[in-house]
């Protein structure tokens, strides 16, 4: 893969829309598990850091523009999107939940640009 340095704009400012949108869903989970419990409180750390494992996984990747973390980032926000989806409907966080599809489905787009402008520009499999 390239270094985000040689990136071409239109690809870079793909990826760089990405890490916000990916970072905006990170501070949106402190936001919901502060909410959830009205205060910060250890256990609110806890749910936090259950949730955002698995995105911080990827991290490393999405900075470096690897290609396949992107592939794979694109396939475990759908969990997610599901999660968002399912706490839309429950009394009382119907905002909470919207806000967190309308972020995973932000994330989702940008990521599948972004495959495809960079499969095209550097003719590369996924």
């Amino acid at each position: 893969m390239t270094s985000s340095n040689t990136l071409p704009p239109s690809i870079e400012l793909l990826r760089k829309s990405t890490l916000v949108a990916y970072y905006a869903l990170l501070a949106y989970f402190v936001v919901s598990a502060v909410m959830v419990f009205g205060e910060f409180r250890p256990a609110s750390l806890v749910i936090w850091v259950i949730q955002v494992t698995p995105l911080l996984i990827f991290a490393r990747g999405l900075h470096y523009a690897n290609l396949r973390t992107y592939g794979w980032v694109s396939f475990a926000i759908l969990l997610y999107f599901m999660h968002g989806v399912l706490v839309a409907f429950e009394p009382g966080r119907f905002w909470l939940g919207l806000v967190e599809a309308t972020l995973c489905t932000v994330i989702f787009v940008l990521m599948i640009l972004f495959i495809r402008k960079y499969r095209d520009h550097y003719n590369v499999p996924l």
